[in-house]
């Protein structure tokens, strides 16, 4: 008898028999509204536009490292010859602090590229797929009597994660999905990420400046060309000038949006759902607290993970350093609010 049962096959049973003049039936999908097509046209258009933005991307790179150190750096600092590295140690300063910033600039540009940000299935096995559910629920060991789930993924969502309609998938610690990396901003590359914003606007600050003297003397050349002494083309100078100040002031805005979310504790849609939060405890004479902020410090400590994977100085050098954690499960500070948008909720097109 235990042998028949192990072997019996399992099949489903119905819980009701509808009429036969009663078809059986699904929930229909929600009409969809004008702006949800263009936002479907802007994700697909993301989705098409990501390799060349990256192309883009690393030909301007390429034009303004070029127009620095074959144009800048000459113009200010010559080698002296005979004097070594004592008579030329501004030379070699300026040289060091560049390549430092190129360093940073690239290794965090392509590890914000290559790097997964991290999925619900991440460190699942593969070869059962029937089994990935109640894997991820055992996982997140955080869920209440009726978890999450997304509907579009039709997994459990851990705390944090947020579908994102570019990638068709849920991303651990969501923040947004950048056209410009071709990837979300998520858990595992979002260091990265922030660290790529912050060593591009020093640099640009650093070209800009650099290039003051540079500008001039092209100013000067209109009216006497001989004494223009580079071969680079003063068109390529001028555009590489401009270029560095657009790109300082929009990337320098952003870095410092990022920043104050990492000092925070926040994500960039956790911000605006806090926001809303705040006005309901307001409203209800309550003092909002996020869950997962333990103040400026500790929160450097835990993006940087500063402490248990290395020391302080490892926050300014551009490695590929793993976060804390899978991304599924975040330490708590104390008390805090969950946003329950209700069964309508499509998080997927925030």
């Amino acid at each position: 008898m235990a042998s028949s049962a192990s072997t019996a096959a399992f099949a489903a049973v119905p819980t009701s028999d509808p009429a036969d003049n009663q078809p059986i039936t699904t929930r229909p999908r929600r009409k969809l509204t004008f702006a949800d097509k263009i936002e479907i046209l802007i994700d697909r258009t993301s989705s098409k536009l990501g390799p060349i933005l990256i192309t883009i991307a690393f030909i301007l790179l390429s034009l303004t490292i070029c127009c620095y150190f074959t144009v800048y750096i000459p113009f200010h600092y010559q080698w002296n010859e005979g004097e070594g590295l004592q008579g030329n140690t501004g030379y070699v300063l300026t040289m060091v602090w560049s390549l430092y910033l190129v360093w940073g600039i690239i290794a965090n540009y392509y590890y914000a590229v290559t790097t997964p940000p991290g999925s619900v299935l991440d460190g699942l096995a593969a070869e059962n797929e029937a089994t990935h559910f109640q894997d991820v629920l055992m996982e997140m060991e955080t869920f209440t009597e009726f978890p999450p789930t997304c509907k579009r993924c039709h997994l459990p969502k851990p705390e944090r994660t947020h579908h994102c309609s570019v990638c068709k998938k849920c991303i651990l610690k969501y923040d947004h999905h950048c056209p410009w990396i071709h990837n979300c901003v998520g858990h595992f590359n979002h260091r990265y990420f922030l660290m790529f914003l912050t060593y591009l606007t020093t640099a640009c600050i650093y070209f800009v400046y650099m290039g003051i003297g540079p500008f001039m003397l092209m100013a000067e050349s209109q009216e006497n060309p001989a004494i223009w002494p580079y071969r680079m083309p003063q068109a390529l100078v001028a555009f590489s000038e401009v270029l560095a100040c657009a790109i300082g002031l929009a990337v320098g805005g952003m870095g410092s949006w990022h920043w104050y979310l990492t000092l925070t504790a926040q994500t960039t849609l956790e911000q605006y759902n806090n926001n809303y939060i705040k006005g309901i405890c307001k409203k209800k004479g309550d003092r909002f607290s996020n869950m997962y902020d333990f103040g400026i410090i500790g929160n450097l400590l835990d993006f940087f993970n500063i402490g248990r994977r290395g020391p302080w100085y490892t926050a300014f050098l551009p490695l590929r350093i793993p976060p804390i954690g899978n991304g599924k499960r975040f330490d708590k500070s104390g008390r805090g609010y969950v946003l329950d948008f209700g069964p309508d909720d499509e998080d997927d097109l925030v």
